[in-house]
């Protein structure tokens, strides 16, 4: 019996051994991907494992325990926002975990913020000074071989070292992203009879005028169709871009002036894009779903009400809107 408790034991040995020595020292993946982790105060190493593995930081929480245990660090692990990739060691993971948050921050850019907003949401952040992103979109020498960086700026969230920021390379960053997140429909955009700035052009608009992503490629549709037909768009986002203002509503007299991106008076599509869309956005405008609608708004509640003539419109306005 003694001896089948023993060998029982080495066995155990050998099983947690081999184990922990395939995770231990490797890197937990090959992925440089960041990810953000938030220890609570007063959290267990049992719980701080088992959060590192759900964000995939590390690979075996059970591991990491005593790996942690090991080396006597399961109580100097503090509580905070982190910001760890997901190639780092045990030992790699515990450094940071003991020795204060990263120094990197997150920067989350919404869908559809222009460059205006996206140079607001930096300077809360006081990573810049106001007008300083905007400035170097407009007046920096890029290689970038498109009209304007309005609409070629991915959002996204992005992990930034606040000690060492740079605006140009931030703007390579977001402008790099769109190529990748682009670069299968590459073919399509080929095909489809269109350049690819006025693909960018039409998802700016749709990533405004749209509320869920299933409505973005009936609108698509929609304004494509009144572009093609000569007809005016009469997309009240442009005038909105135009007038820097996306809350306020919008009155009759904001109509009557004669700019390009006022889509109720000009025809065609407005110079540049009216916002950076999202990857669905630039699908919907890429694949415009063909119905027998010219018309489409948004009633108070949000749900969209399509119309196929000026009068089912109108109409829609009158029940809906007033």
């Amino acid at each position: 019996m003694k001896k089948v408790l023993l060998l029982l034991g080495a066995m155990l040995v050998l099983y947690f051994s081999a184990r922990i020595g395939l995770v231990w020292n490797a890197p937990n993946s090959e992925s440089e991907a960041r990810v953000s982790v938030t220890i609570p105060s007063g959290s267990t190493l049992s719980e701080i494992a088992h959060l590192l593995e759900d964000r995939e930081v590390i690979q075996d929480a059970f591991a990491f325990r005593l790996f942690s245990r090991w080396k006597g660090l399961d109580r100097s692990f503090q509580a905070g926002d982190f910001v760890i990739q997901r190639n780092l060691t045990f030992s790699e993971v515990a450094d940071i975990l003991q020795h204060g948050k990263s120094k990197e921050i997150k920067i989350t850019i919404p869908e559809g913020f222009t460059i205006q907003q996206i140079d607001d949401l930096l300077a809360k952040k006081s990573l810049i000074q106001p007008g300083e992103f905007t400035e170097c979109a407009n007046f920096c020498d890029f290689s970038f071989s498109v009209p304007s960086l309005e609409g070629y700026l991915f959002p996204s969230t992005y992990f930034v070292n606040p000690q060492n920021f740079s605006v140009r390379r931030f703007i390579s960053r977001l402008y790099n992203t769109f190529q990748q997140q682009i670069v299968s429909l590459q073919q399509d955009i080929s095909e489809s009879g269109r350049t690819l700035n006025q693909i960018v052009i039409m998802a700016s608009m749709i990533e405004r005028e749209a509320i869920t992503d299933e409505e973005m490629p009936i609108i698509s549709g929609i304004l494509w169709k009144r572009l093609d037909e000569g007809m005016q768009l009469g997309v009240d986002a442009t005038t909105r871009y135009e007038l820097n203002d996306w809350k306020r509503a919008l009155i009759t007299a904001d109509f009557q002036k004669d700019s390009p991106y006022n889509t109720r008076r000009k025809y065609g599509l407005p110079p540049t894009a009216i916002s950076n869309p999202s990857l669905p956005a630039v699908k919907a405008a890429l694949f415009p779903k063909e119905t027998q609608y010219y018309y489409y708004l948004h009633d108070m509640s949000g749900q969209i009400r399509y119309a196929r003539t000026l009068d089912e419109h109108v109409a829609n306005k009158q029940q809906y809107l007033y």
